[in-house]
């Protein structure tokens, strides 16, 4: 399919106007990567800002990951609060968060001395949510008549 120099624009525009800017502060023990260790984010104070972010994942040392999962326009069923165009999907070990925004989105996610990430928007609506991490069909187990 070809397109014309404006509808190229257009495409480009708003694949960049639903993108958002992830800031991360580091004041845990060890270094955080990401992008499969090529972005480090130094111990101890060490900060990166990942700009047009789509999907992504942090590598927390002792802790486990952390995914950013771009859902565009989709929406997550059952959390309606939310009425922005765009949507992100954070998923760590034990919790959810869930990002809708306008434009471009800020998030940050700033990790104590122990671990803990707290995530915060810069605008827009940021809820926890609560997401199955594996749903088990339980089969070849006798029933009882």
């Amino acid at each position: 399919m070809l397109l014309s120099r404006n509808n190229l624009a257009s495409v480009i525009h708003i694949k960049l106007y639903n993108m958002y800017t992830l800031t991360v502060k580091n004041n845990y023990v060890w270094q955080i990567t990401a992008d499969a260790g090529a972005v480090r984010i130094s111990e101890r104070g060490g900060s990166h800002v990942f700009e047009n972010l789509g999907n992504a994942f942090l590598d927390i040392p002792g802790m486990g990951q952390m995914a950013f999962i771009d859902l565009g326009e989709k929406k997550i069923p059952g959390y309606d609060v939310a009425s922005e165009t765009w949507g992100v999907l954070v998923r760590s070990n034990t919790s959810e968060a869930y990002y809708r925004y306008e434009g471009g989105g800020i998030l940050t996610a700033t990790f104590d001395e122990y671990g803990t990430c707290t995530l915060s928007a810069g605008r827009n609506t940021l809820i926890p949510v609560y997401l199955d991490e594996l749903i088990v069909d339980v089969t070849g187990i006798p029933t009882s008549n």
